[in-house]
């Protein structure tokens, strides 16, 4: 997903990564008892983590990846690690021994430090026990899946960062119900067990560090008790012109449309939809949607956006990329509503990316003019994505009108 700013001049720019309610001191819990005042100070919660540090170079972030990757589909986690439920990387399919491609599963997010940019490797782990208890608390949190994991590197040392489960379900799944907290033992548990076939996947590297760094922007309890589910994710709903009743292929149907419009590499969105912003040349990550339980997960990656984002430190490759969830909506028990959620960008990049232009002007040599571009990025990211999305429902063939 700043209160400090150097200059007048840049608080527009910077005031879209500025989390709400900076500026108030919530900080501290302050307590009366008998008199006297005892101030605790609140924990912090960060949304990323580093695994682990190993030597290598650029060079070797493919093969690093591709171990991790290997273990994950070549492992029965509940034999050889004791797990609940087995994993498998997003894009591998179960029903072939989890095969997946190591080209397009393993999503190549570009990363400029400045210098130079080159090309991490983003690995999605899913596990299906998960996923059911994450979309059963409400399907438009599909966009919040998979589980992701980046492998960068400095050109000395391979790093390789997650999201950390613990703070994205307190971020991601605002005023959840979890009376018996069952959800929290969740997302602690994914956290543990992604660690843990991280560092099983690479023991016996050379030089291999475990690490615990937390890497991002800081929230308290009281930052994040504000945030509500509609100020993460754009959910529009859909009836069919002929009152259709719709099945869960529909729901694959739209999200394999918004796939085709698109594009790949080669030919990107650009070449299919009018009006998106200049030279953003938006495709998807995979050439099939990732099929999580009750939900379909599309990527839309932008390489001039995702350069802009890394720009900012290669900590924030894991809030990449841009999920769009497409789903036959359980609410609608005749079932004849289609939905289609979005992360929003405006939620990413001020709670994800809180105080990260600050940093980087401060750390990393970001230019006051190269600040002040990211004063419209949410909007224009959003837009485009709009546009694709539309486009796609307009080209589904499934008649389909939004519901007011």
């Amino acid at each position: 997903m700043i209160s400090r700013l150097l200059t007048a001049t840049l608080f527009s720019a910077v005031s879209i990564l500025t989390l709400i309610g900076c500026g108030e001191d919530d900080t501290t819990i302050i307590k009366e008892e008998n008199n006297d005042t005892i101030i605790t100070q609140e924990s912090k919660i960060t949304p990323y983590q580093r695994i682990a540090i190993l030597s290598g170079t650029k060079d070797d972030i493919e093969k690093i990846a591709l171990k991790i990757s290997d273990y994950v589909v070549n492992t029965d986690e509940q034999a050889v690690l004791g797990f609940p439920s087995n994993w498998v990387i997003a894009g591998a399919n179960p029903h072939a021994k989890e095969t997946y491609d190591g080209d397009s599963d393993l999503i190549p997010i570009p990363v400029d430090t400045g210098k130079e940019v080159y090309k991490s490797r983003v690995i999605e782990f899913c596990n299906g026990a998960y996923a059911t208890q994450a979309t059963n608390t409400g399907q438009q949190r599909g966009s919040a899946l998979p589980c992701e994991v980046a492998v960068h590197s400095d050109g000395k040392r391979v790093y390789i960062d997650m999201l950390d489960a613990d703070a994205i379900f307190t971020i991601f799944f605002p005023n959840t119900p979890d009376p018996d907290g069952k959800l929290k033992l969740m997302a602690t548990a994914v956290k543990s067990e992604i660690r843990g076939m991280v560092m099983a996947s690479l023991k016996g590297e050379n030089n291999l560090t475990e690490s615990t760094q937390a890497l991002g922007p800081e929230f308290t309890n009281s930052e994040l008790s504000k945030i509500k589910d509609n100020d993460i994710y754009l959910v529009t709903k859909y009836k069919s012109h002929t009152d259709k009743i719709f099945t869960k292929s529909d729901a694959k149907k739209l999200a394999q449309t918004i796939i085709e419009k698109m594009g790949t590499e080669e030919i990107n969105a650009d070449a299919h939809i009018e009006g998106l912003s200049i030279n953003s040349k938006w495709r998807s990550a995979r050439p099939d949607p990732i099929a999580i339980p009750a939900v379909f997960v599309t990527e839309a990656c932008s390489p001039t956006y995702a350069k802009m984002a890394t720009r900012l430190g290669a900590e924030y490759i894991t809030a990449l990329p841009c999920e769009i969830t497409t789903y036959l909506d359980k609410n609608d028990d005749t079932n004849r509503t289609l939905a289609i959620s979005i992360l929003n960008p405006h939620f990413m990049f001020e709670k994800m990316f809180k105080g990260a232009v600050a940093n980087a002007i401060t750390n990393l040599g970001l230019s006051q003019e190269e600040a002040k571009k990211y004063e419209t990025l949410a909007s224009t990211v959003l837009d485009d994505l709009e546009k694709i999305v539309n486009k796609a429902v307009s080209d589904s063939g499934l008649e389909l009108t939004k519901i007011p």
